[in-house]
């Protein structure tokens, strides 16, 4: 893997914790993208999952528990929850700008 570095250990011990996730997953870091990742030994592609934190924590482990594919419908589920909310709230936001448009009219 070019341009990557493998991460043997680190402060938190997320290296070795996160294969209490899954035993194939493996930490890099991206020298080109300057980004952490979580990649699995196991099929072709290695990539699994681009970090959005500057350092390896707790979060680490949680976004990888949350993001791996056997929980894909609930998080698929969650941000259908979440869109249709946030239709609903643009929706009722246009309807009072709409009155507010048509009160400053009369």
């Amino acid at each position: 893997m070019k341009n990557q570095i493998l991460l043997n250990g680190d402060p938190c011990d997320i290296c070795s914790r996160i294969k209490e996730i899954d035993e194939n997953y493996f930490i890099t870091f991206n020298l080109l993208e300057n980004r952490f990742e979580v990649h699995s030994c196991e099929g072709g592609d290695t990539l699994c999952l681009c970090l959005p934190y500057g350092q390896l924590d707790e979060r680490t482990l949680d976004k990888t528990r949350r993001t791996r594919k056997e929980n894909a419908d609930k998080m698929i589920e969650q941000m259908d929850r979440e869109n249709e909310l946030l239709r609903q709230r643009l929706k009722t936001q246009a309807i009072e700008q709409i009155r507010e448009v048509i009160d400053e009219n009369k």
